[in-house]
């Protein structure tokens, strides 16, 4: 039962935190469509990791999680007090946070890319299960790994998080999708 207990504890922890991510997935969105994101939109290398991979999304993501890290950290100082079971944002520079996560979230994608590319899978292409599913993989252990080594965030959590971050990353993708925020 304890297993159980944890687990589920890690879970929540994973959303709450993913909320995090989420908030400024969605905010990067309207941030694109600004003047100074419009010039950022340019590929990093083509040949390399393809057109979706941009420069602005490596710069758009971390401010962003910048500005969700802020606002969750507002919102827990009025509705959580410090001790309890979930990781608070307010336990972190929300500078430093944010700009590590978002930046190792999309730092984390180009591998894939990179192989993609080398295999001449299209980029977005979603009919492989195999690489829909790796494509959710990607980013968020990138950002597990981060937790772990950067953060020191305990083990039984990381190991939580490679299960259900895949998972909540592909239901935040059809969410985006189905509000116009993402092709």
């Amino acid at each position: 039962m304890l297993f159980w207990t944890q687990f589920a504890q890690d879970t929540l922890n994973i959303l709450w935190l993913g909320i995090g991510l989420f908030i400024a997935g969605v905010l990067e969105a309207f941030l694109w469509k600004t003047k100074p994101f419009k010039l950022l939109n340019t590929p990093i290398q083509t040949q390399w990791f393809g057109e979706n991979k941009r420069w602005r999304g490596l710069i758009s993501l971390p401010l962003t999680c910048v500005l969700s890290t802020f606002l969750l950290q507002l919102i827990e100082s009025q509705l959580f007090s410090n001790s309890g079971p979930l990781i608070q944002f307010s336990n972190f520079n929300y500078l430093e946070y944010g700009l590590l996560v978002g930046f190792v979230f999309n730092l984390s994608e180009l591998p894939n890319s990179f192989v993609k590319r080398r295999l001449q899978i299209p980029p977005g292409d979603e009919n492989s299960k195999i690489f829909y599913v790796i494509d959710h993989m990607d980013s968020t252990y990138g950002v597990l790994i981060l937790w772990f080594f950067y953060f020191h965030f305990p083990l039984h959590l990381i190991l939580t998080g490679a299960l259900v971050t895949p998972l909540l990353f592909m239901g935040a993708t059809w969410v985006r999708r189905q509000l116009g925020l993402k092709a």
